[in-house]
């Protein structure tokens, strides 16, 4: 169990995505049996053992494609169920053991991603305060630079663009908490325009209140309609009179938990 251990620790610590599945109860003939695990990681490799067959890549199959964000029970019938009727939340599988398998599916990472587009001195403390308070963070910026000088205590997922395009960089969902505070007021209005027909559900820039409206009123003339402005939080943050970096990280985590509560 030491690979295993120090696998989970290894995920854990870098803030990867990842799922531990423990059997906790197992009834009839069953390969598997209470107490097994598997850690099942977004990307690489799984370890551990659910004891093998179908429902071993089943579980597998479902978690990466599913990737739960809260703890959950799933039961399985091992006794080529097909049609027949199955209690309800039981799952059929086309085994022959004959018995039935509960496992606890557990995230072990935070689902709360937030996605820093700029790297600079505010960047890197909202993103130092957020790790703190269970988030994930992702830094995006285009000096590679300044991407190489940041710790991984401060933040392990750096992503470097160009801001030409954020196809792979940023993760658009329903749930995106997206911020951005470029180093240029035409990055800015660069990228908060690629970002203004997807989903999310924060989307904030930095700024005073007249570059902001300067901004948006540009957006205006290129074509973007009020009703997509209306949904970027600008000027971001809570106006409590911040003046340096961790004062300005605080007024925008304090506004993200604050709407996202």
């Amino acid at each position: 169990m030491r690979e295993y251990y120090d696998r989970l620790h290894e995920l854990v610590s870098a803030g990867q995505a990842a799922w531990q599945v423990t059997i906790v109860q197992t009834e009839g003939s069953t390969p598997a049996k209470a107490g097994m695990k598997m850690l099942i990681p977004a990307q690489g490799n799984e370890v551990g053992n659910l004891g093998g067959g179908e429902l071993e890549h089943s579980v597998i199959a479902w978690v990466r494609s599913e990737q739960p964000e809260k703890p959950l029970l799933r039961s399985y019938d091992l006794s080529a169920g097909g049609d027949k009727a199955l209690p309800s939340g039981t799952l059929s599988t086309e085994m022959i053991c004959g018995g039935k398998v509960q496992l606890f599916v557990e995230p072990l990472f935070s689902t709360k991603l937030l996605q820093i587009i700029g790297a600079g001195h505010c960047g890197r403390a909202l993103a130092h305060l957020a790790g703190l308070c269970s988030f994930q963070t992702r830094l995006i910026d285009n000096r590679a630079e300044i991407l190489d000088r940041i710790p991984t205590e401060i933040c392990s997922d750096k992503r470097l663009s160009d801001f030409s395009s954020l196809e792979g960089v940023v993760s658009f969902s329903p749930t995106a908490l997206i911020v951005i505070m470029t180093h240029g007021h035409v990055h800015d209005q660069h990228v908060l325009e690629l970002c203004l027909d997807k989903p999310f559900a924060y989307l904030g820039m930095i700024g005073s209140q007249k570059k902001v409206q300067s901004t948006f009123d540009r957006l205006l003339k290129k074509g973007h309609t009020p009703g997509q402005l209306d949904r970027v939080t600008a000027p971001i943050g809570l106006p409590i009179g911040s003046q340096t970096p961790y004062e300005i990280a605080v007024s925008i985590l304090a506004q993200i938990i604050s709407l996202n509560s």
